[in-house]
């Protein structure tokens, strides 16, 4: 597969779904519908990927852990370009014009900065993503915001979420 280009993620009321399209530098595009049930089935995988940066993980303390991860997360996001809209130009659809609902997951670490994504529909071809550390929190940030807006009762996935939900739950005397 080419580089990827693009990601949009966003939430599809009439579907009760996630709309994942995925654009590629050789104007390919990859449709996937992603369901509650799949998202909660990758949210923890997701969750520990982010967590095994060796920069992360070689930490003591958990609070040492959580805070590094929210600052690479902050700073992966900052870098991350969620401004420009996602490019509707003609492009091939090499798993056809449809979303295909996924079924299939898996996520594992291929090294240090780079996890492989292996998303698949029941029967048929799927697709294999590999994803730098950038990526992954692009993506990390792009689905918890598509989960919030589902309003799917997740619990937070990336480390900015979860910050915001420990202030927005604290109790000032």
């Amino acid at each position: 597969m080419a580089q990827i280009d693009q990601i949009q993620v966003r939430f599809v009321p009439t579907e009760d779904r996630i709309l994942v399209r995925i654009a590629t530098q050789d104007r390919a595009e990859y449709l996937f519908w992603m369901t509650r049930r799949y998202v909660r089935l990758m949210w923890p995988g997701l969750t520990r990927t982010l967590q095994q940066n060796p920069r992360i993980s070689v930490q003591s303390s958990p609070d040492a852990r959580r805070e590094l991860l929210a600052f690479e997360h902050q700073k992966a996001v900052n870098a991350a370009d969620f401004v420009t809209p996602y490019r509707e130009a003609d492009k091939t659809h090499p798993l056809g014009p449809a979303p295909i609902l996924l079924v299939r997951l898996q996520l594992r670490p291929l090294d240090a900065q780079h996890a492989q994504l292996s998303v698949g529909p029941e029967t048929g071809p799927g697709l294999d993503l590999t994803l730098n550390q950038g990526l992954l929190h692009s993506f990390a940030e792009l689905l918890s915001t598509a989960v919030a807006r589902a309003d799917w009762d997740l619990g937070p996935l990336t480390p900015r979420a979860e910050a915001a939900a420990n202030v927005a739950n604290q109790t000032v005397n």
